[in-house]
């Protein structure tokens, strides 16, 4: 046998061989878009934490209805007769708890309007994570009120403090700890004057 043509012919197939192995560039770009498509799984994060969100959970919220009862009432209008018309338990409703009390007074006492009250008082409140939360609150619808008809400042009641009348109707806004306050009042007999004073009463005896 001829070994010079056996060692001829190994270098020749070693080359065939390495041509054989050798990815093609089909390949490769296939290689890279298996790579591509699959995922990289990284390590899950840990939730953040809303700390306000979570204090204000922590909280207990001021309920309307206990904060202005029908004893207070009575104290502050002799005259009338209120009875509760409307209550809102305490609520999360975005970063305040909102709760609300109605009250009703000379129902049924006009002739033309048989269901209709002659007096209603609302206090709505939304408790806040501080006080210093609730103050900026009503500083935001203090600044938005002013160009408002009937708007008067209060300060004697507090930073912020104002009220608005209407026809008929007149309402209050203050803070009292870390609550914000509304406070409204309609009827048909008493000047403008005389409903900022009852509003006015009304808080200081809360």
């Amino acid at each position: 046998m001829n070994h010079f043509y056996v060692f001829a012919l190994i270098p020749t197939l070693l080359a065939i061989s390495a041509c054989t192995d050798a990815p093609t560039g089909a390949d490769t770009n296939a290689a890279s878009a298996e790579n591509a498509a699959t995922p990289v799984l990284t390590p899950p994060t840990a939730p953040s934490v809303d700390a306000e969100f979570e204090a204000l959970k922590a909280l207990t919220p001021v309920d309307a209805c206990v904060l202005l009862s029908a004893e207070k009432l009575a104290a502050i209008f002799p005259q009338l007769k209120f009875a509760q018309h409307q209550h809102l338990a305490p609520r999360m409703s975005g970063y305040v708890w909102d709760s609300r009390c109605v009250y009703w007074a000379g129902v049924g006492s006009v002739d033309y309007a048989k269901d209709v009250p002659t007096h209603t008082l609302e206090l709505f409140v939304n408790t806040a994570v501080s006080s210093t939360k609730a103050q900026a609150n009503l500083a935001s619808r203090n600044e938005l009120a002013r160009a408002a008809s009937g708007y008067q400042a209060h300060p004697e009641l507090g930073a912020n403090a104002y009220s608005i009348v209407q026809t008929g109707a007149a309402s209050l806004f203050v803070v009292k700890d870390q609550s914000e306050l509304q406070i409204n009042t309609s009827d048909l007999s008493s000047s403008n004057d005389a409903k900022r004073q009852k509003l006015i009463e009304i808080f200081r005896a809360l």
